[in-house]
């Protein structure tokens, strides 16, 4: 007995491919619109999860291996598992409006053009996985293949050289025809040839990955060329405030990772204690000259340079901005390195967290007075909100006597700062590696 086992080894790096070009730019991903009207995040989703685990699934299913001897119900699971990943394929491409016609029209891998001349590869596919494994007991759909309007199958069958000697097909789809005087009709499958068009469809994902990658910076550009509405624009700076957070969120995300939110808190609170008025007006100031990039960044989609990000003084290989360390100011001396864990429980102030979170932050805050109040006085303070306000205003304030990418960024100012710095403490700075 000639028996040969077959496997398939698909490339699962387009997979991997694929799902890193959808998440690049995640929310242009979520936004994206099916059929001018439905939201296509879920099926774009199912389509990558059902890729994934499909694909690694055929690649350890091996065919042939002697255990099924009469009906090949290994090469039903393959055909049918094979059809998920070529219909997946097929939904993807229609979401992205790639065009797919040299697919739907080739026939160089089977070379069945049928009876009217117009099969192509993927009707063949389409008729095999009919007749084997999907309609064995009524295939009427693929005429141009059929000897009768209806065809039936009885079983599959490994050709291993046991009936059919001289017959080099790897597969035989056993056909019955309903014809007087004909018993039945052999259909040859050859593996290599299914192998071959599977491995030609996921291929395709590359053109769609290509696609995905023109869409998003389609629609970055549009982005870009939509201008938001500056501050001069509004009544005053809060309501510049919270239509830069709508835009925010709509270029970017619900799930943005800085919002303005707690900053516009900022902006609206009105101290108890007047001591601290004057370092926080600092704060706010240094806010709004940051919050500037920041526009930048919003309306050119990057924080790439000194325009979107604020910083003269950037650090390799981190992507952020004075916005962005200003919103959680970090001096990485080692007295603020002391309190961290308070500072985290501190944040529970800043958001409708719950009577027992915002107790644990009390605590945690009344330990780390002794460090905040070099800075900033607590006395009078009401809410929970001013008193984290006055926590960030104080971690502001130390970062300015500290070698720290705030202390590098902000400028040298008097209405950013309580002091300036003097010439060998702006060398010291600079200077210290």
């Amino acid at each position: 007995m000639n028996k040969h086992v077959f496997q398939i080894n698909l490339n699962t790096d387009v997979l991997h491919k694929l799902r890193n070009k959808v998440n690049e730019q995640q929310n242009i991903s979520y936004n994206k619109t099916y059929k001018k009207k439905y939201r296509a995040w879920d099926k774009i989703c199912a389509i990558m999860n059902r890729l994934d685990d499909t694909v690694y699934y055929l690649n350890g299913l091996k065919l042939n291996t002697g255990i099924y001897t009469r009906s090949a119900f290994d090469f039903y699971n393959f055909m049918n598992a094979a059809s998920v990943v070529i219909d997946c394929i097929k939904e993807l491409s229609k979401i992205f409006d790639v065009p797919n016609d040299k697919f739907k029209k080739s026939t160089e891998i089977f070379n069945q053009s049928g009876k009217d001349g117009k099969g192509t590869d993927e009707k063949y596919f389409e008729y095999l996985r009919s007749l084997c494994s999907v309609h064995p007991v009524e295939t009427s759909r693929h005429k141009r293949y059929q000897d009768n309007d209806v065809e039936c199958s009885p079983y599959v069958i490994w050709n291993n050289r046991r009936i059919w000697i001289n017959d080099n097909c790897d597969i035989h789809a056993v056909v019955y025809t309903s014809k007087d005087k004909n018993i039945n009709k052999r259909v040859q499958i050859y593996i290599p040839q299914i192998f071959k068009y599977v491995k030609t469809r996921l291929e395709f994902v590359g053109e769609i990955i290509n696609a995905i990658d023109k869409y998003q910076k389609q629609v970055i550009c549009d982005l870009r060329n939509t201008p938001i509405k500056k501050e001069e624009e509004f009544d005053n700076y809060v309501e510049y405030l919270r239509n830069l957070n709508k835009e925010l969120k709509e270029r970017f995300g619900l799930e943005v990772w800085h919002p303005f939110d707690n900053i516009i808190n900022l902006f609206e609170l009105r101290l108890s204690n007047p001591q601290n008025q004057h370092k926080i007006n600092l704060y706010l100031n240094v806010l709004r000259y940051a919050i500037s990039f920041e526009h930048n960044s919003i309306q050119n989609m990057s924080y790439k340079g000194f325009e979107n990000n604020g910083l003269l003084y950037p650090e390799k290989n981190i992507e952020t901005s004075l916005y962005i360390q200003l919103q959680s100011p970090y001096s990485g001396s080692d007295e603020r390195g002391r309190y961290n864990y308070n500072l985290e429980k501190i944040s529970y102030l800043s958001y409708d967290s719950g009577f027992d979170n915002k107790q644990l932050a009390y605590i945690q805050l009344e330990e780390a007075c002794p460090f905040f109040e070099k800075y900033v006085s607590f006395e009078n303070a009401k809410g929970d909100f001013e008193c984290y306000a006055l926590v960030k205003l104080a971690l502001y304030l130390e970062c300015l006597e500290n070698n720290c990418m705030i202390n590098k960024n902000v400028p040298n100012d008097l209405k950013y700062r309580e002091r300036l710095l003097s010439d060998d403490e702006e060398k010291e700075l600079f200077n210290n590696k």
